[in-house]
């Protein structure tokens, strides 16, 4: 008869060691402002102006275009449709309507670093970061200049970038709801009221039962 022997198993209990990084690594980020050839360069200044939202950040408390009226959206789109009719160089020359010209971060409030990845800042250089007026009175948008794309980043409806005696200190408003956010404001009011109205109808229910016992009793 052969007589079983119990081995003990080990358990390793030796833990895979966490890889290191060295010191000089660096993520590899996808370039979006790829540099261009002077021949792609002159042929894209007499492209039409087209405007992107990729960057655009209306959850800042300055930029969340709170406060603003329905039509001024109207006057923002109104003006986006005639820039896109012009070509960079168009659009440079009409300095004294729409005031297009570079930021000085150094006078502003703001900095697009508040909304906008620091590795894609580092690919745009100084004068590209732009802005230019809607009207005297109608603010201002704030964006990116890449050949002949805006790239918007903020909307500025109170002129919050740049406040001045004559437009005041910042303001601050609640952001607007969309629609989505409204539905659901006004599905929240009303649950709150059936909610209301069952309490109601229970404690004239629960009088009801009281009364009919004190009848039978």
């Amino acid at each position: 008869m052969s007589k079983k022997t119990n081995k003990k198993v080990t358990k390793n209990t030796r833990s895979i060691p966490i890889a290191q990084l060295p010191n000089d690594f660096k993520i590899q980020h996808k370039t979006i402002f790829p540099l261009k050839s002077q021949e792609e360069v002159e042929r894209l200044r007499k492209e039409k102006i087209v405007f992107s939202f990729r960057f655009l950040d209306t959850k800042h408390e300055a930029f969340n275009c709170g406060g603003t009226k329905e039509g001024w959206f109207l006057h923002l789109l109104d003006n986006l449709t005639e820039i896109s009719k012009l070509t960079m160089n168009e659009f440079e020359q009409q300095r004294q309507h729409y005031d297009l010209h570079r930021h000085d971060f150094n006078k502003t409030a703001h900095h697009y670093n508040e909304s906008v990845s620091e590795h894609i800042l580092e690919q745009i250089s100084p004068e590209n970061m732009i802005q230019f007026r809607l009207s005297s009175s109608g603010g201002r948008v704030h964006g990116i200049r890449y050949h002949n794309i805006i790239y918007v980043v903020w909307l500025d409806p109170h002129h919050n970038m740049n406040p001045d005696s004559r437009f005041g200190p910042p303001k601050h408003y609640p952001a607007p709801l969309r629609p989505h956010e409204e539905l659901q404001q006004q599905i929240e009011k009303l649950q709150k009221q059936l909610e209301e109205k069952e309490k109601e109808n229970q404690m004239l229910f629960d009088m009801m039962v009281e009364m009919e016992e004190k009848k039978s009793s």
